[in-house]
């Protein structure tokens, strides 16, 4: 920050997903048709994030939801509860731009058929998003026109427009915002700087609570007759699921392929939480340990926890881990193609490799600090079997 410049507080944006619709329910793309509604279980989800918003430290001053039938009855439910004590609604402003991705030819289609009948297709959607195309048509009068379009890259700019639109308006505020899977991940990747062609690194649950902070700062140079506001992003949740009453975020793409817990610990002021610790490696069948840099007392307190919990031996291993993604991701690409289990593992490391993983992951510069890795709270990274990515499920999960 040069001497000219102030912090002011910061624009605090929670990004929440819509509940369980009736096409996630029957597995068929929604895109923005609307034509997809809440269902019994979104309607729930959407109570227990009321609940969970309700009893966080921070109040929300705004809400903006997407149009579409399934995210503004989410927004209403969730109003509801934020606002029972009250008996004052906050308002929900629609916007456009919150819109899911535009799929026109593919809304309404089951996965598996996509997959199966339109193959060149959905490869490229699921390994060039960026370039992936579509034909749309339009009617200009009595003429129908057709077109190809770039439905990712159409999103993003979108998402680019909501916050130029958006942000400056509300400085030092915090906004809920309503949104679908596809546009929370735009909007994280436009704030972030992240590259469309990475899209879908990122995954979204149904309710699930993403959080990305703006840190605001007033630049005052002289002879300027207004201050300006620089913003800088800073992520600090990945789709928060515990308060749906999930241990961790529910696999997406299958249940084949390798899930790592990462647990970034600092060796000074570490505390872990066994029980919290317990719990979740009880709900998933650890294979396998990895740990580096941890003194003594830590790397006991982990192995007891991992002993009491463990159904079969673990292999706890030394490693450095400062070359963990790039050689790891070599290895874990091979021996996980086509595996028709799920093997989990735990890293254990300081947060700043935990912070290098995600920079690599998300392909941002590695002294950023646009990812906020919290220490003692742990975070997901899955390869699936039938892909050679991985994907964040979840980032700074409290223990």
């Amino acid at each position: 920050m040069s001497p000219s410049s102030s912090a002011t507080k910061s624009t605090r944006v929670i990004l929440l997903r819509h509940g369980q619709s009736t096409f996630n329910e029957r597995k068929l793309y929604q895109g923005c048709s609307d034509e997809s509604l809440l269902n019994e279980v979104g309607t729930k989800q959407a109570n227990l994030s009321g609940e969970f918003l309700k009893n966080c430290d921070d109040d929300i001053d705004l809400i903006y939801a997407s149009p579409l039938q399934r995210t503004h009855a989410t927004a209403i439910e969730i109003c509801k509860v934020i606002s029972a004590d009250t008996n004052h609604l906050l308002p929900i402003n629609l916007h456009p731009n919150l819109k899911e991705i535009n799929l026109p030819s593919w809304q309404g289609l089951p996965f598996k058929y996509v997959r199966e009948n339109l193959r060149k297709e959905y490869r490229m959607w699921e390994e060039t998003p960026h370039e992936f195309t579509l034909e749309t048509i339009t009617s200009s009068g009595a003429t129908l026109v057709k077109a190809q379009t770039k439905p990712v890259i159409e999103l993003y700019q979108k998402a680019a427009e909501f916050w130029q639109e958006i942000l400056p308006q509300y400085p030092g505020k915090t906004i809920l915002i309503v949104s679908h899977g596809g546009t929370i991940r735009a909007l994280i990747s436009t704030a972030l700087g992240i590259n469309p062609s990475l899209f879908h690194r990122i995954q979204q649950s149904n309710c699930g609570i993403s959080i990305l902070n703006f840190h605001n700062h007033v630049n005052s140079e002289l002879n300027h007759d207004f201050d300006e506001i620089i913003t800088f992003p800073q992520l600090e949740a990945i789709n928060l699921t515990q308060h749906l009453n999930e241990q961790l975020p529910k696999l997406k793409n299958g249940k084949h392929g390798l899930r790592l817990i990462l647990l970034p610990i600092n060796s000074a002021n570490s505390q872990i939480n066994p029980s919290r610790l317990h719990q979740i490696i009880q709900s998933s069948n650890i294979n396998f340990c990895i740990s580096c840099n941890l003194d003594d007392i830590h790397q006991e307190q982990i192995n007891q926890i991992l002993e009491q919990n463990s159904t079969k031996p673990i292999a706890n291993l030394q490693v450095s881990l400062q070359n963990f993604f790039p050689l790891w991701h070599r290895t874990i690409c091979n021996s996980n193609r086509n595996t028709n289990s799920l093997n989990t593992g735990i890293v254990v490391a300081d947060t700043e490799t935990i912070r290098s993983i995600f920079h690599q992951i998300l392909d941002i510069e590695s002294n950023s600090p646009k990812i906020d890795i919290q220490s003692d709270k742990i975070s997901l990274i899955f390869y699936p079997s039938s892909q050679d990515s991985p994907v964040i499920q979840a980032m700074n999960i409290c223990l």
